[in-house]
């Protein structure tokens, strides 16, 4: 029976450990297909840095890569791989590229807190500057990855200074874990907050200044009719706004009946809105859907 017991265990963890680097693999790349570029999309030069949540590898953003590269919307030119170390492994490129995507991939990312990834995301970005001329950066950021990527630039000068994000689009972001579902925003902000981390924020966010504006689009999930995605209040996405200025942003939100945490980053209405927001030649007013 130990025996037996033993053998199963190992079967486990071999199980597991193909299922991890199965969930690593990027998703195939598809050009764009040049006879048929479609009429209301504007396809230009600015690529598209794809962030996984925690737990997020390279399934969360394969519906979203394969819909766009059906479309003729979007093509994946480059996959970035990150180890628990801080490695940054890059394959592809940027350079002359339409509608870019680039999937990155956290090779580890069940950590305590996304204090890893604000680290990686730095290193990530400054490193699609310095090497692939990266100057403009559009973002999608999925849960902890948009915290990260939130933290990331308001430490760094440098990523303030040296690369413009036109367009960044944040799915069920938490940015004061605070409060929970049962508190509206206007009352969470009377009772003030006690997330460490959101108050590091809005200090830093009182030093920001980014090269050229940014225009935020923070898109919530909403299950049953409840004020959350079934994993992340939406009160606490929306204390984003708190921390913009006019001077240097614009801000927009929308939530989603129906749709739950991972379907921010599969359902369909959420990435037709994604691709307008990006890549439409008509500007989008987004409302609660």
């Amino acid at each position: 029976m130990k025996k037996l017991l033993f053998a199963f265990g190992i079967f486990l963890i071999v199980l597991g450990l193909g299922l991890q680097l199965f969930f690593l693999r990027g998703t195939k790349g598809q050009a764009l297909r040049p006879n048929e570029l479609r009429s209301n999309i504007a396809y230009n030069d600015v690529p598209t840095l794809l962030i996984p949540g925690w737990g997020g590898n390279g399934w969360t953003y394969s519906k979203l890569i394969k819909h766009y590269q059906a479309e003729n919307i979007a093509q994946k030119t480059m996959t970035i791989h990150v180890s628990p170390t801080g490695k940054v492994k890059v394959k592809g490129t940027v350079a002359h590229k339409k509608n870019a995507l680039i999937q990155l991939i956290f090779d580890w990312n069940y950590t305590k807190d996304y204090v890893p990834q604000t680290k990686w995301l730095k290193k990530t970005i400054t490193l699609l500057h310095e090497r692939y001329y990266v100057d403009k950066l559009n973002i999608i950021a999925h849960s902890w990855g948009g915290s990260a990527f939130v933290h990331a630039v308001a430490d760094s000068k440098i990523l303030q200074k040296q690369v413009a994000y036109p367009k960044v689009i944040l799915l069920g972001t938490p940015i004061d874990e605070s409060f929970d579902e049962n508190i509206s925003y206007r009352q969470a902000q009377k009772q003030g907050s006690n997330d460490e981390n959101y108050k590091q924020l809005v200090k830093k966010f009182k030093r920001f200044a980014p090269q050229s504006n940014i225009t935020f689009y923070n898109l919530m999930g909403a299950v049953d009719g409840e004020k959350t995605d079934g994993s992340v209040p939406n009160v606490q996405s929306k204390f984003l706004q708190k921390l913009l200025r006019p001077a240097w942003s614009k801000y927009y939100q929308a939530v989603y009946q129906g749709v739950d945490h991972t379907g921010l980053h599969q359902n369909v209405r959420v990435l037709d809105t994604m691709d307008k927001i990006l890549w439409n030649k008509k500007t989008i007013a987004l409302k609660e859907q």
